[in-house]
C-alpha cells in the first residue's frame, strides 16, 4: 500500500508545480517611447510662380529651399540661387557651376511691384539694395530680414550676378550677366531681368 501511496503523492506535488507556472500572467513588453518631432513648418501663402516650402525639421535651418538655375547669357547653365527662410532671416544662396566663378551680385527681396526699374520697365542692377563684388568665389549667401518677405506672404526675388568661366589651367575663357530663372520683369521685351516668386514659411 505505502509503494503505491508514494508515487501518487510524487504525482500531486509535480501536477500542482505545474499548474502554478501555467497560471503566471505572460510577460508583456513595455511600449516604445513616442518619437519626439521637431516643429514643422508649412506655407501660408503661394505665388503665381515657383513652388516653395513644405516643411523643416528641429536642426535644419527652415524652410526647404526654392532653387532656380542661375542662367548665363540667354541660355547657358552657370549655377543656381537657393532661397530658404527660418524664424529671422530669409538666405539667398548663388552657387556657381560648370567651371563659372561670381565676381559681382546684385539682389532684390521683396514687393513685387517695388523692384527698382527704368522708364521702359526694365530692371537696374544697380540699384538692387543688396549688392557685393566677390574674388571670383563659387558661392555667396545673403542674409536678408524676415520682414522684407514677412512669414506666411509671398515676395519677389530679383538676382542678378556677373559670372566668369575659367578652364582648367585657371584661365579666364568667358565672361557674361546672369540672372535667376523666372518670368521677365519687363513683360514688353527690354533685357532679360527676370524675377521668380518667393514665400515664406512659419511654424505651425
Amino acid at each position: 500500500m505505502k509503494k503505491l501511496l508514494l508515487p501518487a503523492l510524487l504525482f500531486a506535488v509535480l501536477f500542482t508545480i505545474s499548474c502554478k507556472k501555467t497560471d503566471q500572467a505572460p510577460t508583456q513588453e513595455q511600449p516604445a517611447a513616442p518619437v519626439q518631432q521637431g516643429p514643422r513648418y508649412v506655407v501660408l501663402a503661394e505665388g503665381d510662380g515657383n513652388k516653395t516650402m513644405a516643411q523643416g525639421r528641429e536642426g535644419e535651418p527652415g524652410c526647404v529651399a526654392t532653387e532656380v538655375t542661375l542662367i548665363a547669357g540667354q541660355t547657358i547653365n552657370s549655377g543656381t540661387i537657393s532661397v530658404t527662410n527660418d524664424g529671422d532671416f530669409i538666405y539667398v544662396t548663388y552657387t556657381a557651376t560648370n567651371g563659372w566663378k561670381i565676381s559681382q551680385t546684385h539682389l532684390y527681396v521683396g514687393d513685387c511691384a517695388l523692384i527698382p526699374v527704368n522708364n521702359p520697365g526694365n530692371p537696374i542692377p544697380g540699384q538692387f539694395p543688396y549688392a557685393s563684388s566677390h574674388a571670383n568665389v563659387t558661392s555667396y549667401t545673403y542674409q536678408i530680414p524676415l520682414s522684407q518677405i514677412p512669414a506666411g506672404t509671398c515676395g519677389c526675388i530679383a538676382a542678378h550676378a556677373v559670372v566668369k568661366q575659367f578652364d582648367a589651367n585657371n584661365q579666364q575663357t568667358a565672361q557674361e550677366t546672369a540672372r535667376g530663372n523666372g518670368v521677365r520683369i519687363n513683360l514688353s521685351g527690354g533685357n532679360w531681368g527676370m524675377k521668380f516668386d518667393y514665400c515664406s514659411c512659419v511654424p505651425e
